[in-house]
């Protein structure tokens, strides 16, 4: 109730929305069997690791960017990248409820489902990042991990983790390769805030089944990959 009060209608609606969204996907999600969620910083990979299980016949779910970057001609993640205190939580929501949406549609009778990131990477790695950083304040904070219990709970899967691993110096390295121009802005100084706290969640978290040494090449990793999935 706390929280609610502190964000006003803001909160209320968003908490509504989530509920109707619920209501209504409740006939069509269904029971999988295991949800694989691909995990690491910006720029280690995670795409092309996807894409290549993907070409194998393997069933994926990618972030879902393009949203971001066109949510009805409004580019997100270029105003979250130019000006965080002011979009963070905006954009963060937005992740969250998207991520989650991608999910639900890719939910059928697949024995595995593997996904770029989950709703927990939302709230236990970036919107974390931020709040430490002051972008966001805690009733902001403590409603998006909320959120992100009542979304994941939606599903009845076991969840399996899959993290890819390098150094935060080459993750920046990498992203400034692809150049994407959304990306522009993000210092290393970030990639290492990220890295540090994708570590300590890592580190704790039980569900985690793979940690792959992404400095290899794209293939190698993928092999490793693959091999696990045939496990």
């Amino acid at each position: 109730m706390e929280i609610l009060v502190a964000l006003g209608g803001l909160a209320l609606a968003t908490l509504l929305i989530i509920r109707n969204i619920c209501r209504r996907s409740r006939r069509r999600t269904r029971v999988n069997k295991i949800m694989v969620y691909v995990e690491g910083n910006i720029g280690v990979g995670k795409t092309t690791l996807l894409q290549k299980l993907a070409e194998k016949g393997y069933p994926v779910v990618q972030e879902p960017v393009k949203l971001w970057t066109d949510c009805n001609g409004v580019n997100f993640l270029v105003l979250y990248s130019k000006d965080l205190p002011k979009w963070a939580f905006t954009f963060q929501t937005l992740a969250l409820f998207s991520i989650w949406h991608e999910q639900a549609e890719a939910c059928g009778d697949q024995p595995i489902i593997i996904m770029e990131r989950s709703v927990h990477s939302v709230v236990k790695m970036f919107a974390l990042n931020q709040f430490k950083n002051g972008f966001l304040s805690l009733p902001q904070y403590l409603l998006l991990e909320k959120l992100s219990q009542m979304l994941s709970g939606r599903f009845k899967r076991r969840e399996v983790f899959i993290y890819l691993h390098t150094t935060a110096e080459e993750a920046h390295h990498r992203m400034k390769l692809r150049a994407r121009s959304e990306e522009a802005g993000l210092s290393l100084q970030y990639f290492q805030q990220l890295q540090e706290i994708l570590l300590g969640w890592m580190t704790k978290e039980e569900k985690l089944q793979l940690v792959v040494n992404a400095s290899q090449g794209p293939q190698e990793v993928f092999r490793v990959v693959e091999r696990f999935q045939q496990t």
